[in-house]
């Protein structure tokens, strides 16, 4: 993007109106302040620049132009904020005819979402009386309902594609979509439906969940990937979570839709939900944006354990602090506070274990001393971070009176084998290939004999 439209974005953006949308500035003299947004302070120390068009905090450092703000703020790269600005004061940034064509379908993709999710809450509202009956017993709030716009999909075949239609959408986008089948029926049908949002705030995919054992299909059905989502890619809650996870420097993770809701009602707003038990990487890399310091909040009983030792694993490979939380075996987030209120989900919170010691101190998931040991140098052998690596060597010698050399020098014995194992099944794999070539050639070699004589 060429400088002077850079320097137009920046012009045409007051620095006061754009901060001000995000959090409340007071007049002080000549100039604004409030309570920074980057850290948690009591007295205001961040002071924002009417004629300097500049903000600094005084207590944190931070500080920059209206650009750095909103990168700072939601955790957006440098281009995304340009466009964010940009369309902001309704100047047009050039784009070349490929990456235009693209964007076009895109774009469109993201209206039919946001379309879609009107229709699904407009359903829950007028024809789901099942679906309102479900959330009512699951002490669900209506607010939390309007919040997070839930809704329903209506027990149809072609009631969303109908809806799209008449709203002029193009029948050729649908398939492209990813909320029909191949046969061109709705993919939803007679469910509660969860808008997953980006963290930028736009509806990216659906979550659809039974509310009869007697239904077809799993429990959840969910978005396949499109243009705009790919699982594995998102956090659920994320968008209306992450400032908090900022300020707060710290996150939890649950597993589902109704435990992410569960806790938010509860007052822990620093909470996401992993979408399913198998934490990934760009998950972890996504929420590391915000924080360094996350809880695993996973159920309690033993896949639910299992679930978050790996992702435990994974997180510290990432560089990242992880404490796990452990629910009572019969327990997940929602039915805990149900039962025992958030006071005492915030003791179970206080009392989380880092991973060495979690996994040797439980119970539930039935694995001996030495099956410990081994998931834990399991772990180890993953981490390629030796920061990362030495940190966690350390944590399973005090934890498990072993001493450091001695865990190091398993790792170094369990690559050494790892490594070897890697060469066998490469030279077997050269191998079975040379095999299948000659094979290959023998036909060729018959079928020319064969085609000469």
């Amino acid at each position: 993007m060429d400088q002077h439209v850079i320097d137009e974005i920046i012009e045409r953006n007051d620095i006061v109106d754009v901060i001000n949308s995000y959090i409340p500035l007071k007049k002080t003299g000549s100039n604004f302040k409030a309570r920074c947004p980057f850290h948690d302070e009591k007295t205001a120390s961040f002071v924002v620049s009417p004629k300097k068009q500049i903000y600094k905090c005084f207590g944190c450092g931070k500080g920059g132009n209206v650009i750095t703000y909103v990168q700072e703020f939601e955790k957006i790269s440098f281009p995304e904020a340009l466009r964010k600005l940009a369309a902001r004061a309704g100047i047009t940034v050039k784009q070349t005819m490929q990456s235009k064509g693209k964007d076009s379908k895109r774009d469109l993709i993201y209206k039919i979402y946001e379309l879609t999710t009107g229709y699904f809450s407009k359903n829950l509202i007028e024809h789901g009386s099942s679906a309102l009956e479900y959330l009512a017993e699951r002490d669900i709030k209506d607010e939390t309902t309007k919040k997070f716009k839930l809704g329903f999909a209506l027990n149809s075949y072609g009631g969303l594609r109908n809806y799209l239609l008449k709203n002029d959408i193009n029948e050729k986008i649908l398939a492209s979509t990813g909320l029909f089948t191949s046969n061109n029926n709705d993919l939803f049908r007679e469910r509660i439906m969860f808008p997953i949002h980006s963290s930028a705030g736009k509806v990216v995919a659906f979550g659809g969940r039974k509310l009869h054992d007697s239904q077809s299909g799993g429990k959840y059905v969910n978005s396949p990937t499109t243009d705009i989502y790919t699982k594995g890619n998102e956090l659920y809650g994320l968008f209306d979570t992450k400032y908090t996870i900022s300020k707060k420097d710290q996150a939890l993770i649950c597993e589902g839709y109704t435990d992410f809701l569960r806790l938010y009602e509860n007052g822990y707003t620093n909470c996401v939900a992993s979408l399913g038990t198998s934490l990934t990487d760009s998950q972890i890399s996504i929420l590391r944006r915000f924080t360094e310091n996350i809880y695993m909040l996973y159920d309690g009983d033993s896949s639910g354990r299992k679930a978050a030792v790996r992702a435990a694993g994974k997180i510290l490979g990432k560089g990242c602090n992880v404490k796990i939380i452990g629910l009572p075996e019969e327990d997940d987030p929602d039915s805990y506070i149900r039962n025992n209120g958030a006071t005492s989900m915030q003791d179970m919170i206080d009392i989380a274990k880092p991973l060495a010691e979690f996994l040797k101190d439980d119970e539930v998931i039935g694995v001996d001393k030495k099956g410990k040991l081994s998931v834990l140098f399991d772990i180890l052998n993953e981490i390629e971070d030796e920061v990362a690596q030495e940190l966690l060597i350390q944590d399973i010698a005090e934890t498990y009176g072993l001493s450091g050399h001695a865990v190091a020098s398993k790792i170094r014995k369990k690559r050494r084998t790892f490594n070897k194992e890697s060469e066998v099944t490469e030279v077997l794999k050269t191998e079975q290939f040379r095999e299948e070539r000659e094979i290959i050639l023998l036909i060729i070699n018959t079928y020319q004999l064969k085609t000469f004589t």
